[in-house]
């Protein structure tokens, strides 16, 4: 029993520490856009930077977002039933986001 219950808390461990790194990913992935289209940087940089590696980091950033909020609900046995009813349907509306209209998911900041 006491293994069980040290597995369930690194397991709840390290999907926070997923939760964690996706967000930051999604920000860092911001960050890239908004350094692409400051003045004064080649055009090569440019597309590299918001074409590139910009959507890399976001594609990084959902997957891990979307692993930790279904293994989270998965893995918290402690929480409310209908808690982890809603972060499965969070994911899964997330999940369709992607498959229906992935151009939403990652178009930049409008210039």
């Amino acid at each position: 029993m006491a293994a069980e219950a040290s597995r369930r808390q690194s397991m709840n461990s390290l999907m926070t520490l997923f939760l964690l790194a996706g967000l930051f990913l999604l920000a860092l992935a911001g960050i890239f856009v908004a350094y692409a289209r400051t003045p004064g940087m080649s055009p090569n940089d440019q597309t590299s930077y918001g074409a590139v590696y910009a959507p890399i980091v976001w594609d990084l950033g959902m997957f891990l977002l979307i692993f930790a909020i279904w293994g989270m609900a998965m893995m918290r046995q402690d929480m409310d039933p209908i808690a982890r009813l809603l972060m499965y349907l969070v994911s899964f509306i997330l999940i369709l986001l992607i498959f229906v209209a992935p151009n939403l998911m990652f178009r930049g900041v409008p210039p």
